[in-house]
Formats: structure tokens, sequence, C-alpha cells
């Protein structure tokens, strides 16, 4: 444990001391929480926001809303998982007279498009029309905490491989083999090293949110899955290092770079997975990225307890990310 310890706090001091790793771990994510929300900020009214249709007539009034250029309209959604995903939730009761709609705050300048929609829609003009804002997300609440996911993405990979290239590079591992620092401990320090700057970068983003008002609930359970969330991404970034032949390290880099771009830009953590094509929604609902933040969001937007299943199978798929990582991050030839 001191070896594990002992090489962590060099790693740390090492990097934050370098003026260009403080910009990757604190500077960037800043930047990304300035930039998103004001570039992209007005744009949560601009995509199709999606509308939970309930009750009379929901399949017609859905596929109404459906023609539109403002709406998706689905049908059986719950309120709480409507809520949740930041839809609007339509009940329409009275054989289509009486209509109630609970909106989050960043859609709510909507509601009259809407209303017109579903009165067109059931052909009942002036009909008793009631909408309520029932929560205070804003789509830079969702843009900030989806960047959270990032941050845990990036660091976890391109944070250990950077670091764990760099030092072969320097022939530091060299040194590192020479004493008696176990593979499994090297392993393990490099994973913290990502895990802890992860969480430097994090609380930066934090408090550039509440520029925006992004008011996290940040609590234990968070702070629990975000190191889980890292140590997941940083064993596959030293599950790739280790399979990469060290004279050829440029192809671990090219791999992660091939593989984070796509994990960011084609996943929920800048917008609904409802705004992509139909075509590739399974693998931007599904892919790892989109699950995280789907965790993260649960926990510091909607304070609701995350999908356990899914949690535990993130947690599992960790421990053998680790396990594996443990055995092809190797300081030495042979050997642990």
């Amino acid at each position: 444990m001191n070896h594990i310890i002992n090489t962590t706090v060099a790693i740390l001091k090492d990097n934050l001391r370098n003026r260009f790793a403080l910009f990757w771990i604190i500077f960037f994510p800043v930047i990304l929480a300035i930039l998103f929300p004001l570039v992209f900020g007005g744009i949560g009214n601009a995509v199709h926001v999606t509308v939970d249709v309930n009750g009379y007539n929901a399949q017609g009034i859905a596929e109404s809303l459906n023609e539109s250029n403002i709406f998706i309209g689905v049908t059986g959604i719950s309120y709480q998982q409507a809520m949740k995903q930041g839809f609007i939730y339509v009940n329409v009761t009275n054989n289509g007279n009486e209509i109630n709609a609970y909106t989050n705050l960043q859609d709510k300048p909507l509601i009259p498009s809407l209303k017109a929609l579903i009165e067109e829609a059931i052909l009942k003009p002036n009909v008793n029309f009631s909408s309520q804002v029932t929560s205070s997300y804003t789509f830079s609440d969702y843009l900030i905490s989806g960047i959270i996911g990032i941050v845990s993405l990036s660091n976890g990979l391109f944070g250990l491989i950077g670091i764990a290239s760099g030092y072969y590079r320097d022939r530091i591992v060299e040194r590192l083999a020479a004493s008696p620092l176990r593979s499994i401990e090297w392993s393990i320090s490099l994973i913290l090293y990502v895990v802890i700057i992860t969480i430097i970068s994090t609380s930066a983003v934090l408090l550039t949110g509440i520029i925006f008002g992004f008011l996290p609930i940040a609590n234990i359970a968070f702070l629990g899955f975000l190191i889980v969330s890292t140590m997941m991404f940083g064993a596959l970034g030293a599950v790739i290092y280790g399979l990469t032949p060290k004279e050829k390290l440029f192809v671990a880099q090219s791999v992660v770079s091939a593989l984070i771009f796509p994990l960011m830009f084609l996943s929920n953590a800048f917008f609904p997975v409802s705004t992509f094509p139909s075509i590739i929604r399974p693998f931007v609902e599904y892919q790892p990225l989109s699950l995280i933040d789907s965790v993260i969001r649960d926990l510091t937007i909607y304070g609701v307890i995350p999908n356990l299943t899914l949690v535990g199978s993130i947690i599992a798929i960790t421990i053998v990310l680790n396990v594996i990582a443990g055995r092809l991050l190797r300081l030495r030839e042979t050997g642990f």
C-alpha cells in the first residue's frame, strides 16, 4: 500500500507542477463548461422536444405532434420517467375537453404552441388547458452534467495513456522496474491518479456551472459513482496501453482518439437521445458515456435513485477491466 500511495503522490506532484498538464486538468474542463452552455444553451428550445401524451386519443395526438417541426410525440411513459428525461408530460381527460401539461422551465415557452397543436389534433378549440412548471431544470444543467461524464471519459483514457506513454518515453518506467514496485501497484497508482485529477476537474466544472445557475445535488453517491466511472475508463485505457507494442505507442493514442470522439458526440452528453436519427439511437442510448451521463444526471439533477442494475453492471465491468489492466500494464517483461 505504501508503494501505491508514494507512487500516486509522485505522479500527482510531477503533473500538477506542469502548466500544460494543469491546462488539461483544470482549465480545459472549465472552458468546456463555459463554451457549451453559451453556444448551445439556446438550442434547448430549438431542437425537437419530446412530449409524452396520455389519456384520450393519445396515439393520434402523438402522431400529430410528430408532424410538427417542434415536438416528438410519444405515449406510454410514466410521469416520473417523463420528468426524469426532461420530456413534457400531457394528460388528456374528459373526452379531450381537459388537458394538463407538465413541463420544465426550459420548455415553458413552447406550451402555447403545444396547446394549439393538440387542439388542432382533437378538433376541439378552446378546451380547458392548464400547464404547470414542475422543475427548474434547464438545458445548461443538461449540458454541464454531460460534461462531467466527458471529463471522466477523457481523463480516464487520455490521462492514463498520456502519463504511461510519457514515462515510458522518458525511461522513467525502467527506473521504476528496478525498484520494488510491482506491476499491479503501478497500474493501481496510475488509475488512482486519473481518479484524483477527475475529481479536481469535476470540481472546477461544478464551480463554473454556478455561473449558469447549475446547482447540482452533490453527495457521496455522486462522488462514488464518479470514482467508479473514472476507474472504468482508466482501466480501459490501461488495457489499450498494455496491449500496444511499446515501440508503437502512437497506436494506443490513435486508438483512444478514434474511440473517444464518437463516444463524445454520439452520446446524450450534449443532446437528448430523441434528437438523433432513429437508425443510430440504440447506439447513442446504450454506449458507455451515455449510460454514465444518465446515472450522473439521476444523481445530480433529478435527485432520483438510478437504475441499480445499470450501476451494478458498471461496477462489475470496472472490476473486470481493472483486473485485466493489472495483468497487462507491466513494468517488467515477467512477473507482477
